[in-house]
């Protein structure tokens, strides 16, 4: 594939072309339309939907057959913290662990499909995956560790990418599909069926491996998850709360560019921002009380960044993972093969700074970065 084709491929395929029927009918009636420029998208998708359907619904009966017959597998290992801290980062560091599984970009994009891929299909939806994750330069590769959250939002209409691809109710997606604000119990409940589900399906394709689940919404969830696995163990990373604020703003402003069916109104991003980080972190507080000593580990990007070998050792030390040494080899290839790789740098106004400080106090005290 031509590399201009592949780098706009999104433009042509969205990813709600990896929708259930029941999904995309749901998000386009609730979504407030679709703008003439991105019928074609949504066409593309619809007839996605109807092509797959019976495919997915023969794999849906399978992985529901199969679910409890596999043998025990250690509890997951849930990687937290808000957008831009380090998650991604701490992914892919952990994920060189042989031991740990995370989802790849084709079980993230087509959810219910993923396990009946044959050989012939997932290369060649493989090629249309595009080159860097459009929001940083990281590559996106066959096996590239990914996030479950878009697998989640072709899954169910609970999710904050929605939002993205409907922007007349961002805010109101992302209250809800990750705060899971004013939302009916039907509601929440469908997206615990489908995160189980999903969950279930990624370690019938692992094995006996530990999953590896990365997902910065999932940080306002963790009482949900630990009703789902009561003996998850969890990673939680947090940055400088400058630094996090400005590059979540660039993200989304980014996801809206590439992703939006509607128009938008850019600015409609700092406000929603502001605001999502203290109601994510009150939830996360919530759910400390329910994690016993030795399950949960907190560290600070600055560190991870500046010595990555010895906070992975630190984690390794502190959660039953096993020895650091196992994996240590492969996550020195994988640190040599990133050594050149330059994080944006992201400068704020004296008034926005001004409104970080204010409105984020607790983040800065909490773990004691400078005002």
């Amino acid at each position: 594939m031509p590399a201009w084709l592949r780098r706009n491929a999104h433009r042509i395929f969205h990813p709600l072309a990896g929708a259930d029927a029941a999904t995309l009918a749901t998000v386009l009636r609730d979504g407030g339309g679709v703008g003439p420029l991105h019928l074609h998208r949504v066409a593309t998708a619809l007839g996605a939907a109807a092509v797959r359907t019976p495919f997915d619904a023969l794999e849906r009966r399978r992985v529901e057959r199969l679910i409890g017959r596999s043998p025990a597998a250690p509890p997951p290992l849930f990687i937290l913290g808000h957008w831009r801290s380090g998650t991604t980062h701490l992914l892919n560091l952990l994920a060189q662990d042989p031991r740990l599984a995370a989802p790849d970009p084709l079980a993230v994009g087509l959810p219910w499909g993923f396990l009946g891929l044959g050989p012939f299909w997932r290369a060649r939806l493989e090629a249309w995956l595009p080159p860097d994750r459009l929001i940083d330069p990281i590559p996106v590769t066959p096996t590239a560790p990914q996030e479950d959250e878009l697998a989640l939002a072709l899954m169910q209409p609970l999710s904050y990418y929605h939002g993205v691809f409907f922007p007349r109710r961002l805010h109101q997606a992302f209250r809800q599909g990750v705060l899971f604000e004013d939302c009916p119990p039907a509601a929440i409940a469908l997206w615990q069926r489908r995160l189980e589900h999903y969950l279930a399906k990624l370690q019938l394709r692992v094995g006996g491996r530990r999953l590896l689940i990365k997902n910065p919404a999932h940080t306002a969830k963790l009482v949900e998850l630990l009703a789902l696995h009561p003996d998850a163990l969890v990673l939680h990373i947090h940055r400088d709360p400058y630094e996090v604020y400005s590059s979540t703003r660039r993200m989304l402003r980014t996801l809206l560019r590439e992703f939006a069916l509607q128009p938008y109104d850019p600015q409609a991003v700092d406000g929603l921002v502001l605001d999502l980080h203290p109601a994510i972190l009150k939830r996360f507080d919530r759910a400390l009380p329910l994690l016993p000593p030795g399950r949960l580990v907190e560290i600070r990007y600055d560190r991870l960044a500046a010595d990555p070998l010895a906070t992975l050792r630190h984690i390794y030390d502190r959660l039953p993972l096993g020895p650091f040494e196992t994996a240590r080899p492969r996550v020195e290839r994988y640190l040599a093969g990133v050594g050149d790789y330059r994080r944006a740098r992201h400068e704020l106004d004296a008034s926005t700074r001004r409104n970080v400080r204010e409105r984020w106090a607790f983040a800065f005290e909490r773990w004691g970065y400078p005002a």
